[in-house]
């Protein structure tokens, strides 16, 4: 058995134990244990799309699919696990857009734990178009990037032995496998009264 495989069906497995473990805390009435665990989950999910990436294994199953439904979900999903505020922005979403919906659910989701843990009171998720693209935003009330992150173009967040740059090296990688001739998907980040993820799907 190839090591993607092995490590696919582990995490399979232990993400199932994490989906217990959360809900007995949903059940509790434990938010913050939910959260970790839920994010515990999905961070297992990244790192083997990130193995996938590396490998070229990482493929797009690219379809029609509603932003406007996928920000509802994650919104009510993410209200479960914070005091915090999660609202939606929607007002220019399209109807429908193409797009591999699990990945980039993934990177929005992953988006969203990142502001969790730097907001002061409110996280919003948003879905727009921008002159032929779709912006799929993550923006909270904290401190924002730091200089060194805004610093580096998109497309060049590395790795790092202790892990950290995972999300970003994985949004890259996932962006990059929608494209629409000599468009790609891209990343952007800006600090705008906190941190403003934007994912840019091409039309």
């Amino acid at each position: 058995m190839e090591f993607v495989d092995l490590a696919a069906l582990t995490v399979h497995g232990v993400k199932n134990r994490l989906a217990i473990l959360a809900a007995r805390a949903e059940a509790r009435g434990d938010r913050e244990t939910l959260r970790d665990a839920l994010e515990a989950a999905a961070t297992l999910s990244r790192l083997l799309a990130c193995y996938k990436a590396e490998k070229g294994q990482l493929t797009a199953d690219i379809e029609a699919c509603t932003p406007a439904d996928l920000v509802a979900e994650l919104v009510a999903e993410v209200r479960q696990q914070t005091a915090l505020t999660i609202s939606a922005e929607l007002e220019s979403a399209p109807e429908l857009w193409f797009y591999d919906e699990h990945l980039i659910r993934m990177v929005i989701r992953d988006a969203i734990y990142n502001a969790l843990r730097y907001a002061r009171r409110e996280v919003i998720i948003a879905a727009r178009t921008r002159a032929g693209w779709l912006d799929l935003g993550v923006r909270d009330d904290g401190p924002g990037y730091p200089p060194q992150i805004l610093a580096r173009a998109a497309g060049s967040w590395p790795l790092s032995r202790e892990g950290t740059g995972l999300g970003l090296y994985l949004a890259d990688r996932v962006a990059a496998l929608h494209c629409n001739g000599e468009r790609h998907g891209r990343v952007e980040l800006a600090n705008s009264g906190g941190a403003a993820f934007h994912l840019l799907l091409p039309e």
